[in-house]
């Protein structure tokens, strides 16, 4: 009864989030709380869409595709707030490993 892997995914994901959630200071994991708020309030339910994201990171062509794609973890065609902030956490304030795997993955 029940998706019992997708209910562990999103625990899992809901722990990294955490996580990385202590890579950005107090003040700034709030700015990032409301910004989220506000893109997913632009978008149809509580998740934001890949055109508001688009609109957020106006990379061009293919690359803002690809950059949605890596933030969006659960493939599902939204983000949440948990992939939000992994995806944020990576890309401002991970490893030189890190940044490159994103460049790896664009």
């Amino acid at each position: 009864m029940g998706n019992h892997h997708g209910s562990s995914q999103a625990t899992s994901l809901h722990r990294e989030a955490a996580l990385a959630a202590r890579k950005f200071t107090h003040a700034e994991v709030h700015v990032l709380k409301e910004a989220f708020k506000d893109l997913a309030h632009r978008s149809p339910g509580k998740t934001m869409d890949k055109s508001t994201f688009l609109e957020f990171f106006p990379l061009p062509g293919l690359l803002g595709e690809r950059l949605f794609t890596m933030f969006d973890r659960k493939n599902t065609g939204v983000i949440d707030y948990d992939e939000f902030m992994c995806g944020l956490a990576i890309c401002c304030r991970g490893s030189v490993d890190d940044k490159i795997q994103v460049l790896n993955y664009l």
